[in-house]
């Protein structure tokens, strides 16, 4: 393969971006290959919380109550990383106090469905917007593809939760 240009090698990398974080956040853009997760439709971060309820996500999977230890905390930081990411984008302060994104725990169901509606919300900003870019300066190539191992971390680690959480729910019932 010859590239052509740095322009090229840049469209080339925002591209491959957008598709793992569409992987990640919705699944598979074509599920006869993907590069990191199942092949099932749904299988990102959105499709597996639309079957969590608010009750489920509220549930903390190590008894303590404590920030990251529900479904629903690691989905609100997920938001927050991604709209921190979209407010550096369009020129605002980035925030580095990431100890804020875990301020919530728990949701009602209005609650719950406002925070996965916000999430996909901040999910499509980020995706158009590296979708109309020809090249993102140094710090901001650099986040977006933290964003893609962030993602993926904590895809994986909502899944189990969500197992944790039904077994508890199972046994208890």
């Amino acid at each position: 393969m010859k590239i052509t240009g740095m322009s090229t090698l840049a469209k080339t990398l925002i591209t491959s971006l957008v598709d793992l974080l569409t992987e990640a956040y919705e699944g598979p853009p074509d599920p006869r290959s993907t590069w990191f997760i199942d092949n099932e439709p749904n299988s990102g971060i959105l499709g597996i919380l639309e079957g969590v309820s608010a009750q489920e996500a509220s549930i903390s999977v190590d008894g303590s109550g404590e920030r990251g230890s529900t479904i629903a905390a690691n989905v609100e930081h997920l938001r927050w990383s991604l709209a921190n990411a979209n407010s550096a984008f369009r020129g605002k302060e980035y925030n580095s106090k990431w100890s804020e994104s875990w301020d919530l725990i728990t949701a009602d169901e209005a609650a719950w469905e406002r925070l996965r509606r916000a999430l996909r919300e901040e999910f499509e900003i980020l995706r158009q917007f590296l979708k109309e870019q020809t090249h993102l300066p140094e710090e901001y190539l650099t986040g977006v593809i933290a964003l893609v191992p962030h993602a993926a971390y904590h895809l994986g680690t909502i899944r189990q939760m969500i197992e944790r959480v039904r077994l508890v729910r199972r046994r208890a019932g």
